[in-house]
């Protein structure tokens, strides 16, 4: 089992991908020139957010730019970062740089904004790297082990890694 490591520290704060059709920023101030395309086809909660519409290819219903930028005000830059590298990769289904702390950062927002897919690939990495998955609601309720859904929205960053009984 491979022990926990210290997340990917990324180079520069924006990032600006040729072609963009969105920019998103954080509360930090950082900018995110992004393909909405991504976010469309991958989840219902920004086809619904970026279009007002339930189909993946369907226009946005505003242009987002640089002095106009879609706030994200839910997700930090840094944890923001790591969910784009998911799909702005250097590598093909290369994802040897992000540690386990990683993706349950991604797992977290794959569950807060619907992104299916990405969530499973988090889990997959996540088992491949020997943890299991749990969410604590609270302190009063049971662990639960989660196989599919997390069940509580409303604690995201209460997503746990077990390895050999510890908690992370």
């Amino acid at each position: 089992m491979q022990a926990i490591t210290e997340s990917f520290t990324p180079v520069s704060k924006d990032i600006c991908i040729r072609g963009a059709d969105i920019v998103f920023m954080t509360d930090d101030g950082a900018k995110f020139h992004v393909h909405s395309y991504f976010f469309t086809r991958e989840s219902i909660y920004w086809q619904q957010k970026l279009t007002g519409h339930n189909e993946p290819h369907h226009p946005l219903s505003k242009h987002y730019t640089p002095n106009d930028p879609y706030i994200i005000q839910d997700v930090d830059s840094h944890d923001f970062r790591k969910f784009l590298r998911v799909f702005y990769n250097t590598r093909y289904g290369d994802y040897s740089f992000f540690s386990n702390l990683d993706w349950v950062d991604i797992l977290s927002i794959a569950h807060k904004w619907e992104f299916p897919q990405v969530k499973i690939l988090s889990k997959l990495y996540l088992g491949k790297l020997g943890y299991g998955v749990v969410e604590r609601t609270c302190g009063v309720h049971c662990t639960r082990i989660i196989d599919d859904e997390m069940v509580d929205c409303s604690y995201p960053r209460q997503v746990y890694l077990i390895s050999c009984g510890h908690e992370i």
